[in-house]
């Protein structure tokens, strides 16, 4: 079951939540728990396909244990608890217990990093119990108990229902906070926004992959660890290309208009001096704006990554927290100035919380021709940046 599930997954999961139970907040559950969890090579090809499509891959695994999940028939809360049941099984009859007497050790490795990541939570962001324990790899209710019941950790007031509400169980911990007032009031003045019905603006929510490109940092010069290399010719005779393998993945899931849309994308990107350079995945690929010289870090930059949208949509993710480590965008000023001019586009809302992470953008947006020149205009801005740096 991937981080990212698709609709199809969704769909599964809705018959097997309990009464009053998301999807969603049963996929939070069960994502991280051993029973879903295996050592593999091929994450990036296994990406949030269907089980159907993982099983083929998993076949082919070396590994006895993928085989074994290859082989069954089905994969949803049922299974994943049975594994965990016997994984646990064979832990427990491979490795010793601890000795008597010597005390038992406490468990506090994954209540430190809940709480480096709620003081590192950007100013106008929030998140939610359930996606603070997808992350931990917890529960919600574990995660709402302990924030309840341990003084002082920062911004624990920014920890809210799903539906972006202060918890029914919600308490100040100290006698000092307890003179805040209003957790409202203080959300506000953090720079939430609230919606018509009292709820945090959902914009401004970080989600589970958003808090953990949180603390990920910005040393990877690429998504995945990808070749983006220039792709103007084919491994071998009828071998398609990794533009026109991006394409055909990008038409299965989008319209002809959005696929035109991202072509006259490309090909102003190109006119304003950039180059296409795509992953090499093939079961998900990837294509990148970027600017300057291939075959490096540090020697090119790209403000976007294109994603086809492997059964919800195809997404332009727009590289903040890369930006934030090349200069001249270490200057957070002109990140806010990409967002601005980003949020122009009819549909876009970014909250400027995310001006450190990897917010995403719907491709099918482009097929609105204002929307295509907005983001052109952004795009000549952020080279006009990025050349006025170099070239001085």
């Amino acid at each position: 079951m991937p981080q990212t599930p698709g609709d199809e997954w969704l769909h599964a999961l809705s018959k097997e939540a309990d009464e009053g139970e998301t999807p969603e907040e049963l996929h939070a559950r069960f994502q991280h728990t051993l029973g879903n969890l295996t050592l593999t090579a091929v994450n990036a090809e296994l990406s949030n396909h269907p089980f159907e499509r993982k099983q083929d891959l998993l076949r082919g695994s070396h590994l006895e244990m993928n085989r074994r999940i290859a082989a069954t028939e089905h994969w949803g809360i049922h299974e994943i608890l049975a594994r965990a049941d016997e994984l646990a099984d064979r832990a427990i009859a491979l490795w010793p217990t601890p000795l008597r007497g010597v005390g038992r050790a406490e468990r506090n490795r994954d209540w430190q990093l809940a709480h480096q990541l709620l003081a590192a939570l950007p100013h106008g962001t929030w998140t939610s119990y359930g996606d603070l324990a997808a992350f931990l790899g917890s529960g919600a209710q574990a995660v709402g108990n302990h924030l309840a019941n341990t003084p002082g950790v920062i911004n624990a007031y920014r920890v809210l229902t799903s539906e972006g509400k202060v918890s029914d169980g919600f308490r100040w911990t100290t006698p000092q906070q307890a003179g805040s007032g209003d957790v409202r009031t203080r959300l506000a003045a953090d720079g939430v926004r609230f919606t018509a019905t009292g709820a945090a603006d959902p914009a401004q929510r970080l989600t589970s992959d958003d808090l953990a490109a949180l603390l990920a940092g910005t040393d990877d010069d690429r998504t995945d660890g990808e070749d983006t290399a220039h792709d103007e010719t084919t491994g071998a005779t009828g071998e398609e290309t990794r533009t026109e393998r991006f394409f055909r993945q990008l038409a299965a899931d989008d319209s002809p208009e959005t696929v035109e849309a991202v072509r006259t994308l490309f090909a102003h990107w190109e006119e304003l001096g950039g180059w296409i350079g795509h992953g090499a995945g093939h079961v998900t690929t990837s294509a990148y704006l970027m600017l300057g010289e291939a075959g490096g870090p540090g020697r090119g930059i790209w403000p976007m990554t294109l994603y086809p949208g492997a059964g919800r949509g195809g997404t332009a993710e727009v590289v903040f927290q890369y930006m934030a480590a090349r200069e001249p965008f270490i200057d957070r000023t002109l990140r806010a100035e990409l967002l601005t001019r980003l949020n122009a586009l009819d549909g876009v809302d970014i909250a400027e919380g995310k001006l450190e992470l990897r917010p995403n953008i719907r491709l099918c947006l482009l097929e609105k021709e204002r929307n295509r020149e907005l983001l052109t205009k952004a795009l000549t801005w952020f080279r006009d940046c990025w050349e006025s740096r170099n070239l001085s």
